[in-house]
């Protein structure tokens, strides 16, 4: 099975999202609509991470796997999460998941196949989300 993964470290400012956006590009073709649903779920969790944590950086994990999967991780140094949040393990959480605040989240609940909030000891946390793509993945590099 061939796998693609890219990991970025990005400076926790307001440029983070649209820097999140340009290392998805790198694994996902253009005009592919479940491409442009990761975009706004990824600058979603990157945006919540530069509003809501502490700490210089966060880092981004883009995957995309055989057969179309994507799926993306934004990492913080804040272990803390809003009181709805449901605690999971990377890829087992079911897509019925509302939180406390905003529609960046409601988001994901509506749009991803799973996500969830992945903790990291006290040192913080991931925030991933899966979709399942039927594009041409032949158009991208590998």
């Amino acid at each position: 099975m061939s796998r693609h993964r890219l990991v970025a470290r990005l400076r926790r400012d307001r440029r983070a999202p649209s820097q999140a956006r340009r290392v998805l590009a790198r694994l996902t073709p253009t005009g592919c609509t479940i491409a442009d649903t990761a975009a706004l779920l990824l600058s979603e969790a990157v945006s919540n991470a530069v509003l809501h944590s502490d700490g210089a950086d966060i880092t981004v994990a883009v995957t995309r796997e055989a057969g179309g999967t994507i799926v993306g991780a934004v990492f913080d140094t804040d272990p803390r999460m809003g009181p709805g949040a449901r605690v999971t393990h990377l890829r087992q959480a079911e897509a019925d998941v509302c939180l406390e605040n905003g529609r960046g989240l409601d988001l994901m609940d509506m749009l991803a196949s799973s996500w969830g909030v992945s903790p990291v000891g006290g040192r913080g946390k991931w925030v991933w989300f899966q979709l399942e793509a039927t594009c041409d993945w032949a158009s991208v590099p590998a």
